[in-house]
């Protein structure tokens, strides 16, 4: 959807809205599902910082993670390595720019119906 532009189109259909003008994810507070994007609850929000996100991560158990980022310079596998996760849970946190600011959202993907 993003590279055909359609982001516009995701967002009217979920009555949502962009996170950050210059960033293609969109927000919602209704959860609809789409055939045309993945849900995600988010759990948790925080600006970014690696003590910050590993000391949440570790409070979660988590020790698989799923990195998705957009509008941020972060190489997932280095920012994994640094982590150091070695719990049972997984996870999934967005690296982002929300209204400009660098930050982090801990989210669980939707079913979809």
């Amino acid at each position: 959807m993003i590279r055909a532009g359609l982001v516009a189109l995701v967002a009217d259909e979920v009555h949502g809205r962009l996170l950050d003008p210059t960033i293609a994810y969109v927000t919602s507070d209704h959860l609809t599902s789409t055939p045309t994007a993945q849900a995600y609850r988010v759990l948790d929000v925080m600006p970014f910082g690696l003590k910050r996100l590993r000391t949440a991560l570790r409070e979660r158990s988590v020790g698989r993670l799923t990195i998705k980022k957009r509008g941020t310079a972060v190489v997932p596998e280095q920012l994994r390595k640094q982590l150091d996760l070695r719990g049972d849970e997984e996870a999934t946190v967005v690296l982002t720019r929300i209204a400009g600011s660098q930050q982090v959202l801990l989210v669980e993907p939707v079913e979809q119906a």
